[in-house]
């Protein structure tokens, strides 16, 4: 029997090994889930989502409710439907106010060009310079094209009656109105206040990536323009969407608790943060075979890499309002990167061109002053 025991201690583990094998495509698919769920791409799939749905049944109601009203074009109230869908009650209502009121001006204008002229190319033409004109002059740009859409669809569809056509028209474009804002009321409301911070977040998210790329290329000398230039204008849009979102934000930020109300300060300082990110991109594209640059190689990848860390963490903390952010190894990266450019601009610059020194100190002061930016973000989050 003694002579078995090891056999037997030598296939247990061979069964625990077996085991594990089974269970680790399980494990290998749960942990690659888990990693997805926590990235930002998962939040963005959600919300596109989330988005696409409630457009989706906006649609369907406006359908159904204009079916049972009888009305001969229920495809108007779908389309107004769609179009009128924002990702927050705030966005969906200023996109309505324009539809009705471009719908106005071109039911108006084109029945009364009907009513006179009747339907023919004259018409047509006049009636869509007329509301496209007096939408513009009137400050109603976003609802100038519409206008002259409704008033051609007037001139060359209206039957018997080009006033009873263009109420029609109306009317369907306030069914599919409705059913937008109750279903964005009702299904995954969104406030402008989150939505801006979440907006905010994936700025900095972006800033963090083209940060990185712009130090890789100033320290290796390989700038990838491939990945820089979606880059930018993925950042480009998050800035134009913030800047729409804070319109929308100083209109309700009294209902909001203090701790999470957005600072108007973000925007200034998020939008410094891009500058200087251009800036020293535009250092680094006009370097030649400057070596000055490597002397300070390890300052500036240690400080660069606390950089990145602090705007990622600075997007965690401005979408979910938590504060308390400190970064001291941030602090000590810069003055360690301070403290070694300022030696060596007192003893190193004998050696080098003028202009080199110039393209480095206007990259490092531009890269210190991406990390002033992230500190003083960071001290916002304090007073909010």
């Amino acid at each position: 029997m003694r002579g078995q025991e090891p056999a037997v201690s030598r296939q247990q583990p061979d069964n625990r090994d077996a085991e594990r094998r089974s269970r680790s495509p399980h494990r290998c698919w749960r942990s690659v889930w888990s990693r997805w769920a926590e990235s930002p791409e998962h939040t963005t799939f959600i919300r596109l989502g989330k988005m696409a749905l409630k457009t989706a049944i906006a649609a369907a109601i406006a359908f159904v409710m204009a079916q049972a009203l009888h009305w001969k074009y229920p495809f108007y109230a779908v389309i107004a439907a769609i179009i009128v869908m924002g990702s927050t009650a705030g966005s969906t209502l200023t996109l309505s106010g324009q539809r009705m009121i471009g719908t106005a001006i071109g039911a108006i204008g084109g029945a009364l060009m009907a009513s006179i002229f009747g339907s023919n190319p004259w018409s047509l033409a006049g009636s869509v310079f007329l509301t496209i004109f007096l939408s513009s002059v009137w400050k109603f740009n976003e609802a100038a094209k519409l206008s002259g859409y409704i008033s051609a669809i007037v001139i060359l569809n209206y039957h018997h009656s080009p006033w009873l056509y263009a109420w029609g028209r109306s009317l369907e474009t306030l069914l599919g109105i409705s059913a937008a804002l109750v279903v964005n009321q009702v299904l995954f409301p969104s406030r402008a206040d989150a939505e801006l911070r979440r907006c905010l977040a994936e700025t900095l998210v972006g800033l963090q990536q083209f940060y990185q790329l712009v130090i890789d290329g100033a320290l290796t000398g390989d700038y990838d323009r491939a990945a820089v230039d979606p880059l930018k204008l993925t950042i480009i849009g998050s800035l134009q969407k913030g800047r729409e979102l804070w319109k929308e934000v100083h209109q309700g930020q009294l209902g909001v608790l203090p701790e999470m109300r957005v600072n108007e300060t973000w925007e200034f300082l998020v939008r410094r943060i891009w500058e200087h990110i251009l800036t020293m991109e535009h250092t680094i594209l006009a370097r030649q075979q400057d070596t000055y640059w490597q002397m300070l190689s390890p300052y500036l990848m240690q400080l660069s890499q606390q950089s990145a860390i602090a705007m990622l963490d600075l997007a965690t903390a401005v979408k979910s309002g938590k504060s308390n952010l400190l970064f001291p190894d941030l602090e000590t990266s810069l003055a360690k990167a301070t403290d070694q450019v300022q030696h060596l601009h007192n003893v190193g610059q004998a050696d080098h061109p003028m202009d080199e020194l110039l393209r480095f100190f206007t990259f490092f002061y531009t890269m210190e002053e991406v990390g002033r930016k992230l500190q003083r973000l960071a001290s916002t989050l304090e007073s909010t």
